[in-house]
């Protein structure tokens, strides 16, 4: 997605968060939002699913660093943020389910400060993943508002243990 900058040029209209690679914040997002009591065997269904329902045929696009290029890339992040519940039925960003996940994730439940940084993020997404249209547009606007907030609070870390489960995924 692209729109005109401040001087005519194109620029990105997905946030960015250092775009390690975009695969890697979407289960990032996952691992701090959602699947964090879920096995790695059902995170790779739900890849498994995604991939089919978007007709993605391989990740490799989305493991290197640049923001999702095709649309079949939009619609796979999308789909996954449908399956961990942080849109709605609709497409749309839905902050209290990503609240609710917040509040029974495993691992921040050992880490207060990171769970209460992950409550105000999720609360102030519900303000910026807006003005946008089904899952293949509001979920990498979602991710990427909720992996720069986590980044603006100094939370990167968290992303770093990712690297791991997507070496074995595709």
């Amino acid at each position: 997605m692209a729109a005109a900058g401040p001087r005519g040029h194109l620029v990105s209209t997905v946030p960015t968060a250092d775009m390690r690679t975009c695969l890697t914040l979407v289960f990032a997002a996952a691992a701090l939002f959602a699947v964090a009591k879920a096995d790695a065997e059902k995170v790779k269904e739900a890849v498994e699913k995604c991939k089919s329902s978007e007709n993605l045929d391989s990740l490799d696009g989305l493991k290197s660093n640049k923001a999702p290029s095709t649309e079949e890339e939009k619609c796979f992040i999308g789909c996954l943020m449908m399956d961990m519940k942080l849109l709605s039925s609709d497409g749309q960003y839905d902050a209290a389910s990503t609240k609710e996940m917040i509040n029974n994730c495993e691992y921040l439940k050992e880490k207060p400060d990171e769970k209460s940084a992950a409550l105000e993020v999720a609360d102030d997404c519900a303000g910026k993943a807006t003005g946008c249209s089904g899952h293949c547009e509001c979920g990498p606007k979602a991710v990427g508002c909720l992996i720069n907030g986590m980044v603006d609070k100094g939370y990167e870390e968290s992303f770093a243990r990712m690297d791991k489960i997507l070496e074995k995924l595709d």
